[in-house]
């Protein structure tokens, strides 16, 4: 692939609109899952895969059953996107020039908190039912 097509790939890549919100790996093998979030729920899904296959992933019991039972017995979904409000829209990543506690990134930041609260409570993914250690 050429360099011009490649930057042009790349650039309507980032013009695509971003899903925030919650996502679980489900091991179907033994039914637990792991819980996570993202503002940008495409590049997440990607990530942990990506992780999980360099078998490097930060819980330790789930790398080791990715590794066990290999990724077709696991299953990536997401389980709520964040609503956000009429003509809200968060195009591509997020601009370099935009700080972190800029009160459109803390206002997404922090429903995303409690969106995956809401979800860590509901699936309890404790013990033999997924890969979280009770805080």
């Amino acid at each position: 692939m050429d360099q011009q097509r490649r930057k042009q790939l790349v650039n309507e890549y980032q013009q695509l609109p971003r899903k925030i919100g919650v996502f679980q790996i489900c091991n179907l093998v033994n039914g637990k899952v792991w819980i996570g979030s993202s503002l940008n729920l495409h590049g997440a899904l990607n990530k942990e895969v990506f992780i999980l296959n360099m078998g490097n992933h930060d819980c330790v019991p789930l790398q080791k059953e990715w590794k066990e039972y290999g990724e077709q017995q696991f299953k990536l979904e997401i389980l709520e996107q964040l609503k956000l409000e009429e003509g809200e829209s968060l195009i591509g990543m997020i601009p370099l020039n935009v700080p972190v506690n800029h009160p459109t990134n803390k206002k997404h930041r922090k429903e995303l908190v409690e969106l995956e609260q809401k979800w860590l409570d509901k699936l309890q993914p404790y013990g033999d039912k997924g890969y979280h250690i009770h805080a």
